[in-house]
């Protein structure tokens, strides 16, 4: 398995005078407004199933407005966790279809970008009551090392329009409690490997009308390949 890791530390403590930015991730570069551009979600097959693959560009910074050291770092089309006393993580469910295999998923190549900022706690869920009775907002519990520890989790299996999927669950960035350093990945492929079986891969493959299949992550198709972005702007970048 070939792992590409692209790390950049760069020093990007800045006030938020108004209460929302994007960041380019490439570059660390920040500009006012929200109009970030989405994440592009590419599906490979392959002859024993499938390369998922998520490319980032940009992330809005939104400044929590009950915490004025913190930020909410979000993606169009993401949802933001809400388990409370743990950072609020952006994530990104995802699904194929896979008949009758069992799969195996992992991730099969990755890039980063490290960048300084405290994320905010994330919202609990509040019930729906009457009377209303408010869930408190817990800090984050610390702890060492870099969280979320996975990029990719499995959450489940279901079917869909006759056929049967496998679920699973995209993660960004990971952030350290102790550094206050958010880890946002540039590009993250997921490997869903089938087995058990040895039919159906042609009729799954068949589906697409190439051997790529590119949509942004709200189902709109990507017009021609998508491909891989270079740094620029004299940033420092380190492959290993």
């Amino acid at each position: 398995m070939k792992k590409i890791i692209t790390s950049l530390l760069a020093a990007s403590t800045f006030f938020l005078a108004d209460a929302q930015q994007v960041i380019n991730l490439l570059t660390g570069e920040v500009r006012e407004g929200s109009d970030a551009a989405g994440p592009v979600k590419t599906v490979e097959t392959l002859d024993d199933g499938y390369l998922v693959t998520y490319e980032f560009t940009e992330a809005v910074l939104e400044k929590d407005p009950y915490l004025s050291d913190c930020i909410l770092w979000k993606y169009p089309n993401f949802m933001v966790s809400d388990i409370n006393g743990s950072p609020a993580f952006p994530y990104q469910n995802g699904w194929v279809d896979i008949d009758d295999y069992t799969p195996t998923i992992m991730v099969e190549d990755s890039s980063y970008m490290d960048y300084s900022y405290q994320l905010a706690p994330a919202y609990p869920p509040q019930p729906i009551s009457n009377p209303y009775s408010e869930i408190e907002r817990l800090p984050i519990s610390p702890y060492s090392g870099f969280s979320h520890i996975s990029l990719v989790e499995t959450i489940g299996f279901r079917r869909f329009s006759g056929r049967r999927q496998v679920l699973f669950t995209v993660y960004p960035i990971q952030y350290s409690y102790e550094q206050q350093i958010i880890r946002a990945y540039t590009k993250i492929s997921v490997k869903i490997t089938l087995s058990d079986n040895t039919t159906g891969i042609e009729e799954l493959k068949s589906k697409c009308d190439a051997s790529k299949c590119s949509f942004t992550l709200d189902g709109r198709p990507v017009k021609g390949n998508v491909k891989g972005v270079t740094v620029r702007n004299g940033q420092k970048i380190i492959v290993k």
